[in-house]
């Protein structure tokens, strides 16, 4: 189990994934900045005592669309940026933000659910990848986006370790730049990715419909290809290939990213040692 705080690592970012922020229909980074902006206006409102937090839970569901992808998945109201920098995400009613008032029992789930709460990706994630994510990473949207998919992340350190033949370090990405660049740009994907299937509401590889979910999987063989070895890469990036070639442009991105990271590591590791 990773021993680091994943939720709220650090000051220059945080994850709210499973305050359901991710899970509306407009979940862009623009639509949930201007979804945080206004509901941390009501919040001063409510810490001024103008405002009620039943006042406060009206005007969100009034002002808000409140359309979910997986409609089993509740999207908190009280989500929200818990500093000044807007660096931060996270609940506007943990005692950590309100100055030491536990509010959380207004809450969808209830204080003692949301304090006890912690998601697969400390069990699954190794110590080392976890805390490369934390290095390289200084957005919430992105971290949030990247922290939470596990085969995201360990897909791109199996294929990367196996061709260096040791586990990477995260000593190595605060020696060098340049590798804690090529290791975001690889999680940027998740902001760019040019053949991300836009024909159902998807999260990574599962897709959604009403209340039921499932694992996508890609017709390879419609494209006469074999499966690659970047399938479950592919599948988190909610990847749909309408030919051949996207499949291969796809395939030589990745390949770029791995090649040069795994070039910048070795180079790295003989200049530091």
């Amino acid at each position: 189990m990773v021993n680091v705080h994943l939720c709220q690592p650090d000051a220059t970012k945080s994850c709210a994934a499973c305050c359901g922020i991710y899970n509306y229909v407009e979940n862009t980074r623009p639509a949930l900045v201007r979804r945080f902006e206004y509901r941390g206006l009501l919040m001063a409102g409510v810490r001024a005592g103008t405002l009620s937090l039943d006042e406060y839970r009206s005007a969100v569901r009034h002002r808000e669309d409140g359309k979910r992808i997986f409609k089993t998945i509740y999207s908190c109201e009280f989500a929200g940026f818990v500093d000044d920098s807007r660096q931060r995400v996270g609940c506007m009613l943990h005692p950590m933000v309100t100055g030491g008032c536990d509010l959380r029992e207004v809450s969808f789930y209830g204080r003692e659910i949301c304090d006890g709460h912690f998601c697969p990706s400390y069990q699954k994630l190794a110590a080392n990848e976890a805390l490369c994510v934390i290095s390289c990473i200084d957005d919430w949207y992105l971290y949030g986006s990247v922290i939470t998919d596990i085969d995201f992340v360990k897909s791109f350190f199996r294929l990367a370790q196996n061709r260096l033949g040791e586990e990477i370090s995260p000593e190595a990405l605060k020696a060098s730049p340049g590798l804690a660049r090529i290791l975001k740009s690889y999680f940027s994907l998740k902001l760019d990715w040019p053949f991300r299937d836009m024909a159902k509401p998807r999260f990574g590889k599962y897709y959604f419909v009403g209340e039921e979910y499932a694992v996508d999987r890609i017709d390879y063989e419609s494209l006469r290809a074999d499966i690659p070895p970047y399938d479950s890469i592919f599948l988190s990036l909610s990847s749909s290939f309408a030919s051949k070639d996207e499949l291969d442009r796809a395939t030589a991105t990745i390949d770029n990213l791995l090649k040069g990271f795994c070039h910048e590591y070795e180079r790295s590791h003989r200049e530091h040692h």
